[in-house]
C-alpha cells in the first residue's frame, strides 16, 4: 500500500508540480500525507457529493484535475460550499491531491489526450511555457488538423466531439468556414 505522500511523488513524477500557472492551486492540498491508501477516487471537481462517494467507498484520497481549494479561504465553515467540502473531507480523513495546469501543460497530459480522442493529426504545442526537468517542451494547448476528410462543417465537427468525449451536448457557433485545423 502506498501513502498520499507516495502517490503524490508519483504524480509529481508524471507531471511535476512546478510546471502548474502562476494563479493555480495545484497539489497536495488536503490531509495528511503519511496516511496509507487503500482506494483513490479521482474525480474532475471535488464537490461536496464526490467527496459522500469517496466516503462511502472508503476511499482514502481523492486525485481531482481542479483544485478543491483555488482562492485563499477566510474561513472554513458550514455556512459556504467549499467550507463544506473542506470540513467532510477532514472530517472523513480524505486527503486531496488536485493536479490542474500542471496536468494540462505537461507532455502526454490532458491536452494531448484531448487531441488524440479528438483524431488531431501534426500535432503541435500551442504555447511553450518552458523546459521541464528532464528537458522536455512543456506549455497549455496543443493545436492540430482533423483527420477525418481534412475537413468538416461546424455542425460536423460539434457532433464528432460529443462523441468521441461522451458528452451531454456540445455548443458551438458556426461561422460557415469548415473545420480543418483545431486549438
Amino acid at each position: 500500500m502506498a501513502t498520499v505522500r507516495e502517490i503524490y511523488q508519483y504524480l509529481d513524477g508524471l507531471a511535476p508540480f512546478s510546471l502548474q500557472m502562476d494563479f493555480d492551486n495545484a497539489g497536495f492540498l488536503v490531509g495528511r500525507g503519511d496516511r496509507t491508501v487503500d482506494k483513490v477516487l479521482v474525480s474532475l471537481d471535488i464537490t461536496e457529493e464526490v467527496v459522500a462517494e469517496a466516503a462511502q467507498l472508503g476511499c482514502q484520497l481523492i486525485v481531482s484535475h481542479h483544485p478543491v481549494i483555488f482562492f485563499p479561504a477566510k474561513s472554513v465553515t458550514d455556512a459556504t460550499p467549499d467550507g463544506r467540502i473542506l470540513l467532510s473531507l477532514v472530517e472523513h480523513n480524505i486527503a486531496a491531491v488536485c493536479a490542474h495546469t500542471n496536468l494540462d501543460a505537461a507532455q502526454g497530459g490532458v491536452n494531448v489526450c484531448l487531441a488524440q480522442a479528438l483524431e488531431l493529426t501534426d500535432l503541435e504545442q500551442l504555447h511553450q511555457d518552458g523546459v521541464d526537468r528532464s528537458g522536455q517542451p512543456y506549455g497549455i494547448g496543443r493545436v492540430g488538423n482533423v483527420s477525418a476528410n481534412n475537413s468538416l462543417s461546424a455542425g460536423e465537427y460539434a457532433a464528432f466531439v460529443k462523441e468521441k468525449l461522451h458528452a451531454a451536448g456540445v455548443r458551438f457557433a458556426d461561422g460557415g468556414k469548415p473545420v480543418r485545423r483545431v486549438a
